[in-house]
């Protein structure tokens, strides 16, 4: 991924396995290349990994995933044509003065997704440990959707169910 947006993903700290993260954030900062990859964290805390980001978005906790619908809502504005459903009910401007984040960083951040080449927006930590974090995790994945980064190198990759989740009969 050259553009990572993290939505309460503290993978330099305390997600998951911050080592391998942080190898892979160093990637993000290629040297060798010369090409120097953008980190957005969306978080309500100044965490070790906002401190690290090129922009640390605050905002009020638990309003992660509207932050990511009002994102893709203007992605899909900027791009035209139809706005897909994940995004229709959404209007920007009631999302920034819920999530205390402006409408015009909102527009400059959506910008920055309309013209990534490899753009990754991943949820986790305390956004998806409120009671609206399922709603969250949907809301980052339908951004990447919308995006279109599912497959590709840098992007999301859906793993297949396991042998014991399939239907039951």
């Amino acid at each position: 991924a050259q553009v990572v947006f993290s939505f309460g993903a503290n993978f330099l700290e305390t997600w998951l396995s911050p080592l391998p993260y942080t190898r892979g954030f160093v990637c993000l900062r290629e040297a060798e290349t010369k090409i120097r990859g953008t980190f957005v964290q969306f978080e309500a805390r100044m965490s070790q990994t906002a401190s690290k980001a090129d922009e640390w978005i605050p905002l009020r906790p638990g309003t992660e995933g509207l932050v990511a619908l009002a994102i893709g809502r203007l992605v899909a504005e900027a791009k035209g044509g139809v706005i897909p459903d994940a995004f229709a009910l959404i209007d920007p401007l009631m999302a920034a003065s819920e999530s205390g984040v402006k409408l015009e960083t909102l527009e400059r951040i959506a910008n920055i997704l309309v013209e990534a080449h490899h753009p990754l927006a991943i949820p986790g930590g305390a956004a998806l440990g409120q009671s609206n974090g399922l709603a969250t995790a949907e809301s980052v994945l339908a951004l990447n959707a919308q995006v279109g980064n599912f497959g590709l190198p840098g992007g999301v990759f859906v793993s297949p169910l396991s042998p014991n989740q399939g239907e039951y009969h």
